[in-house]
């Protein structure tokens, strides 16, 4: 007896849909150049105002990939605005925290801080930040499954130490020099 071919054809459908990325959904890997990047996520922060179009945007560079406790992948981006009109140069200095269909999820100011790299749910920052919502101030943010930074904590450099610099080059070979 031939099977139908109604329920071949839903369950073709079914295993189509449940394996297709979502409809508008970044690329899951990294992003080939720098310009694609610029090309795809500085309009979604346009988009989203987690940047102003009217002031200079001078930074805007990816941190890190963190991932939440229960596995939910987050892009950490860096951007850094001009603050144009006043009588001194003034910027403006935040991490926007994307999920994979570059919504934004949080956003936090870090005055002078950097962000130095992305230890799971936790981002590393070189100096500590104030988190108003939070209450608390401390260079190490951690992220919860909504992309939301939901708690702020402190690492000293010994803390560290098992970390080892990724090097978009390769290093210079040392150079012997003779004694004076």
């Amino acid at each position: 007896m031939p099977m139908p071919v109604g329920p071949l054809f839903a369950a073709l459908i079914a295993s189509i849909v449940l394996v297709a990325p979502p409809v508008g959904a970044a690329p899951t890997g990294p992003f080939p150049s720098w310009e694609v990047f610029y090309r795809i996520v500085h309009p979604a922060l346009v988009h989203q105002r987690a940047i102003d179009p009217l002031r200079a945007l001078v930074h805007l560079g990816l941190l890190c990939e963190g991932r939440s406790r229960g596995g939910v992948v987050f892009r950490v981006v860096e951007t850094r605005e001009l603050v144009r009109g006043g009588p001194s140069p003034r910027g403006v200095n935040q991490l926007v925290v994307l999920d994979r269909r570059l919504q934004v999820t949080d956003r936090i100011e870090i005055a002078t801080a950097h962000g130095l790299y992305c230890d799971g749910a936790s981002i590393i920052l070189d100096l500590p930040v104030e988190s108003p919502r939070l209450g608390r101030e401390g260079n190490v943010l951690g992220l919860d499954d909504g992309g939301r930074i939901s708690t702020v904590g402190e690492i000293e450099a010994a803390g560290m130490a098992g970390i080892r610099p990724v090097l978009s080059s390769r290093p210079s070979p040392t150079q012997i020099r003779s004694a004076p």
